[in-house]
């Protein structure tokens, strides 16, 4: 497989000799003056008044890398989805990042669909564990861990939910959020400030940006080319590794709903990554193995809303008296960039992290709080468009089978039940019956819902 993402400014004259490197490679750098890749480490070691050691600063930058060459290398259509995505990336542990190579490739895979090749070689230069403090800015002043978890703070409405569920219980979790706009900023800060009124103990956040920007050398020219966005959850996992290395916390959390996070295809244009696994339990797992043998010592991450509905968070932020704190977080996938044309809505309201919101709170009796909606999926009427309401019509079909089928022949219909945990065997027991009963119930609540609405007769893609 020829390199097709060379990072960090690596086209030395000794890798053509090892390496084959596409004419049409994507070079992706970090540095300061002249990458294409806005990544700022002193911001977040002075945010987190603590500083990153050299396996971190690595695993920051493989993030970002991997990330960025997501967006910028285009997928094909249905029989030509997957991609071949070849790295050259330069390390600081290269012996470290060999010995995880396979655990890593597989996590990139599981969310990615692609075919990964990884090509470690060392950094130019022996990097000390953070770069010289630029000119004008602030040392990195220590700062001791008060929090006893990292967990990822998105802004929407899991993440909220997660963010009471575990202060409620008495924890100290570090929020950690990744930001590239200053609306996602500016709404992850207003939703902590609602937590830090109500829970007198110190609440600490940490935000990160990272993003693309514009280089003056052409061959570092970035376009946004892919839209599908697979391997952002490996940035924001790979963030919170570091961070909870750099703190000496061993768990991590990342927070959604069932339903999201176990992701059964709900029709078979959707199998594999062309639905997300950004929490899937087999992508938790490869991840949560790579940090492990990669730092020497035991992580936990975990999902604590694996066998939650998104109702049921709703319902939790409810009775804890956030009900009201809902419409200001956001679920829609397309926030802000694509909703910024809606005008007065944060949310598109046909894409399925839209309609699964908008179920939920009708369910929970919640919609009164609710943000408006773009568009409204089965409104009858006139402005109807089949295509945005494609992902309604699988969704109900879905549901009808979900909600009739006796459960053989629903986990004969739909084995990815058995195979949410594919590398260590079928899914069984009470495991099993736990993730189809999150399945059933929310089945229950999109068909309520959709019965007071008329859907456009479009046929279900098998």
């Amino acid at each position: 497989m020829k390199i097709n993402v060379v990072c960090d400014l690596q086209h030395r004259g000794e890798y053509k000799k090892r390496f084959q490197i596409s004419e049409r490679a994507v070079y992706l750098s970090a540095d300061a003056k002249l990458g294409n890749v806005s990544l700022d480490i002193e911001e977040i070691e002075r945010n987190l008044g603590c500083k990153l050691d050299s396996i971190s600063l690595d695993l920051c930058e493989i993030a970002s890398y991997v990330y960025l060459a997501d967006k910028s290398i285009p997928r094909g259509g249905f029989d030509n989805w997957a991609r071949d995505l070849a790295f050259l990336i330069p390390v600081r542990n290269p012996a470290k990042w060999n010995a995880v190579k396979q655990l890593l490739r597989n996590a990139i895979a599981t969310l990615t669909g692609d075919r990964i090749q990884l090509n470690f070689v060392p950094a130019k230069k022996a990097h000390a564990a953070s770069g010289a403090i630029t000119a004008g800015k602030q040392p990195v002043k220590y700062r001791a861990s008060e929090s006893d978890c990292v967990s990822l703070f998105s802004g929407g409405l899991d993440s909220f939910a997660s963010a009471v569920y575990l202060l409620d219980q008495g924890r100290a979790p570090l929020f950690l959020s990744h930001f590239a706009s200053g609306p996602l900023k500016k709404l992850q800060s207003r939703l902590i400030d609602q937590l830090r009124r109500r829970y007198v103990h110190g609440i600490e956040h940490v935000q990160y940006r990272l993003t693309s920007r514009r280089a003056t050398n052409p061959k570092l020219a970035l376009k946004a080319k892919e839209s599908s966005h697979r391997a952002r959850s490996f940035l924001f996992m790979s963030f919170a590794a570091a961070v909870a290395a750099a703190r000496g916390i061993s768990e991590i959390h990342i927070c959604e709903n069932g339903v999201l996070a176990l992701n059964v295809p709900i029709s078979d244009a959707r199998k594999g990554s062309r639905s997300t696994r950004h929490a899937h339990p087999l992508y938790l797992q490869y991840f949560s193995a790579m940090i492990t043998n990669l730092y020497g010592r035991e992580f936990l991450v975990t999902n604590p809303f694996l066998f939650w509905t998104k109702g049921a968070e709703a319902a939790l932020l409810k009775d804890k008296g956030f009900g009201s704190s809902i419409k200001h977080t956001v679920s829609c996938w397309g926030y802000p960039n694509q909703t910024i044309r809606f005008g007065n809505s944060n949310h598109c309201g046909y894409c399925i992290p839209c309609i699964v919101r908008r179920v939920s709170l009708a369910a929970s009796g919640l919609e009164g709080v609710d943000d408006r909606y773009a568009y409204e999926v089965g409104a009858r009427g006139a402005g109807r468009n089949e295509a945005r309401e494609r992902n309604f019509s699988d969704l109900v079909y879905f549901c009808r089978s979900v909600s009739t089928l006796p459960n053989n022949k629903l986990l004969y219909r739909y084995p990815e039940f058995f195979l949410i945990e594919a590398h260590q065997g079928p899914v069984m027991g009470t495991k099993l019956a736990k993730m189809v009963g999150v399945y059933k119930t929310f089945a229950n609540e999109v068909l309520k819902f959709s019965s007071t609405r008329s859907l456009i007769p479009v046929s279900p893609r098998h």
